[in-house]
């Protein structure tokens, strides 16, 4: 079960991953320093904006669901979510109103925090019906809406970056025509899914009381992984900035989207089972869960490590790319660990519905990564960001995966991630021995050769049930 919606979240997956490539790309070179950083900075402010006011609905909307399909009231439940969602858009629109009268001085950053302002309601409306069809397990209509409304997005930010003077703010206008038009979609679809249900006080007070705290979390997460931003242009500028989103944008979200993808695949089915078994139906979904995040993940940090050099020739912007190639390595590194966080490990604290305490373990290594940042930055630059973002991270795992063991203790196959493990170091080696050519032929000759070493290697220990997945995959074409 689980391979078969991994393999259907597979498609929107893939033009994520590709759009947020061809954005570095395409947005350091279009963009400039200067304007992409701006353009970072801005991507963090509807970050926090968003999660501080409208991911805890969305949040709920989704685990709720699965409780509303059991028992009966999945439109009184829509209803009642899309009825939050709208009231939370009054203040974050203020808070993108108060970032707009900061950033006074810079009529740039004004022109693209407009664009954002009219984004938002249209990607709430949006994340609202997504976040419904992968708790119904409703895949083809996910990846098709998700492909769909990306594309149109990232398409019509490259029309206006490339033929216009609009800077910062060409994104973010892609972004808003894409918007207007899925919401206007989607916002039919919840309606008529909600037909006469109707917004329930008692259920809102429950999906507040779960989905603020889930919110205030990721927060602190989005300040811990790139909050330093604006740390960076205080004690720097914004070229660095630049460079060091477009580091994160070409390994953090790299792997990001592969934890994202297996979660897709692994939690509503962990959900489903919980719901209907408890804490005896957490073992097998969950060993599952674990294996395939290790198995895409870990292979794909240690393969963005071993690249970091090609690939910053090829995919970013000649004023950024020697800073960010220094980066990538332990970017990747963040990466996974924050994955993991996000992915697995705060599944516990989801299902035991415990998510003010998650967010409360966030707090230490939040204020830790500020503190360190003052003190690093301007004493060895930007890889002081770097170091403290990495060492931070390691402290939030260490800390979501104790805690969260005292309430569900999430399975650990420790013999798979070693076999993973082992993998990852052969295709490492075989990456090492392979000769420095250079940017997209060297980034294709080791990613490639790599890629097939690790799969050997990977099947043949059967690592993460690699062979597993192999065989079943025969029986099915032979069927």
């Amino acid at each position: 079960m689980i391979w078969r919606h991994l393999f259907g979240y597979l498609p929107a997956n893939v033009i994520q991953g590709l759009v947020s490539f061809g954005a570095v790309y395409a947005y350091t070179r279009l963009l400039g320093a200067d304007d992409y950083g701006r353009y970072a900075l801005i991507l963090t402010i509807m970050s926090a904006s968003h999660t501080t006011t409208l991911t805890w609905a969305e949040a709920a909307a989704y685990r709720f669901a699965g409780e509303a399909e059991e028992r009966g009231g999945m439109n009184d439940h829509i209803r009642t979510s899309i009825t939050l969602s709208m009231l939370s858009l009054i203040p974050a629109l203020l808070i993108v109103g108060i970032g707009w009268l900061i950033v006074g001085g810079d009529p740039k950053m004004q022109a693209a925090i407009i664009w954002l302002a009219l984004s938002m309601p249209c990607f709430s409306v949006i994340q609202m019906s997504l976040e419904i069809h992968k708790a119904r397990q409703q895949v083809s209509r996910f990846a098709k809406i998700s492909i769909a409304h990306i594309l149109l997005g990232f398409a019509g930010g490259l029309y206006f970056a490339w033929r216009t003077q609009a800077g910062a703010a060409a994104p973010f206008i892609g972004l808003a025509i894409s918007g207007v038009l899925f919401a206007a979609i989607q916002g039919q679809y919840l309606w008529k899914l909600s037909k006469e249900g109707r917004f329930e006080t008692s259920r809102a007070k429950s999906y507040f009381a779960y989905g603020m705290p889930l919110a205030l979390a990721l927060l602190l997460e989005i300040a811990l992984g790139a909050g330093d931003r604006f740390l960076i242009a205080y004690f720097l500028d914004n070229a660095a900035v630049g460079a060091y989103a477009a580091g994160y944008g070409v390994s953090d979200q790299t792997i990001r989207l592969l934890c994202m993808w297996g979660a897709m695949a692994g939690a509503p089915l962990l959900m489903a089972s919980y719901e209907k078994h408890g804490m005896s139906g957490i073992a097998e979904p969950g060993k599952n869960m674990a294996r395939l995040l290790m198995l895409i993940a870990l292979p794909a940090a240690t393969g963005l490590a071993m690249v970091a050099q090609p690939l910053a020739q090829f995919m970013i912007g000649e004023e950024l790319r020697d800073q960010a190639a220094l980066t990538i390595p332990w970017i990747a590194a963040a990466g996974l660990i924050n994955g993991f966080i996000i992915y697995y490990f705060s599944e516990a604290f989801q299902l035991s519905k415990k998510t003010a305490l998650r967010a409360s373990l966030m707090i230490i290594p939040t204020v830790l990564n500020v503190i360190l940042n003052i003190i690093l930055l301007p004493r060895i630059g930007l890889m002081g960001a770097v170091y403290a973002t990495v060492f931070c991270y390691a402290l939030a795992l260490l800390l979501v995966m104790g805690v969260g063991r005292r309430f569900i203790a999430l399975p650990i196959p420790i013999k798979d991630l070693t076999l993973i493990a082992i993998a990852c170091a052969g295709m490492a080696g075989v990456v090492y021995l392979l000769p420095a050519i250079g940017a997209f032929p060297e980034l294709m000759l080791k990613a490639s050769l790599g890629g097939i070493a690790y799969a050997i290697l990977a099947i043949g220990l059967n690592a993460g049930g690699a062979r597993d997945l192999v065989k079943s995959l025969k029986r099915s074409n032979s069927a």
